[in-house]
């Protein structure tokens, strides 16, 4: 527990930093989402476009609930790039800076193993990208309430999950890259790209209108808000896939970084 309570504040600047920057994102969006729920001008813009973009900016989302579709577009489809990019780069410091710092002849000269240490470093990291979701969708669904709208709890809710679940993934497999990088600048790198690469894939994908399948291969895939907020089906199927590549990446992490010469 020691050592997860100091992998927890050791990311407490960047967490702080990283939250108020989504939340000012969030009070930016929100601001102008009362305008649209006066206005059917997204609805009709909306009916113009290719079957494509449709889907893209929430599709029925947008038709039946212009405000949480206009939500959806401007802030909720990139939260898990926004969070993803922090978890990347909060996972690629976890071992690489240590190597670089060359801190790790005393940390393993502690009595602890290897696994451990990883363990309790990937712990705190979750458990700060957990919270940054928490964080986000209360400020979203307090500055909605703020202005005079009625926020879907239970539908956000079901977001922050799902998205977190996405991050997830993100950030094991930034550690699993961490631990066999050559340093910490390289490690940054797949960290960033383990966010955003899959992120504009995804993009990529909906946009060219291919077999929805092709979608799964990658976290982001798994991330459907506008079927969440008008269903509010809990995504089983997500949970049980991304938390078991979540489990093959942590174990992969742990035996190149027990392999692995320090």
């Amino acid at each position: 527990m020691t050592l997860y309570r100091m992998a927890l504040r050791q990311q407490l600047v960047s967490w702080l930093i990283w939250v108020l920057v989504i939340v000012l994102g969030v009070a930016t969006v929100v601001s102008a989402a009362p305008a649209v729920a006066d206005s059917r001008a997204l609805v009709t813009l909306l009916g113009g476009l290719p079957a494509s973009m449709r889907a893209l900016m929430g599709g029925p989302l947008m038709v039946e609930r212009p405000v949480d579709g206009y939500l959806y577009v401007k802030l909720v489809m990139y939260l898990p790039l926004l969070v993803g990019i922090f978890a990347g780069f909060q996972a690629s410091s976890l071992l690489a800076r240590e190597m670089d710092h060359r801190r790790f002849d005393f940390l393993l000269g502690l009595p602890l193993t290897r696994r451990q240490l990883l363990l309790a470093r990937l712990g705190a990291l979750i458990t700060s990208q957990a919270a940054m979701w928490l964080a986000t969708v209360l400020a979203l669904i307090l500055f909605m309430r703020q202005q005079g709208l009625h926020p879907d709890v239970a539908g956000y809710l079901l977001v922050a999950y799902s998205g977190f679940l996405v991050t997830l993934v993100t950030s094991t497999g930034a550690v699993w890259a961490s631990a066999g990088a050559r340093d910490y600048g390289v490690a940054a790198r797949w960290g960033l790209g383990i966010a955003a690469v899959p992120f504009v894939y995804d993009l990529a994908v909906r946009i060219a209108t291919a077999s929805k399948a092709w979608r799964y291969i990658l976290p982001y895939g798994y991330y459907d808000p506008p079927h969440l907020l008008l269903t509010h089906e809990f995504p089983w199927a997500s949970t049980l896939v991304l938390v078991a590549a979540a489990a093959v990446l942590t174990y992969g992490a742990v035996h190149a970084f027990e392999r692995r010469e320090v």
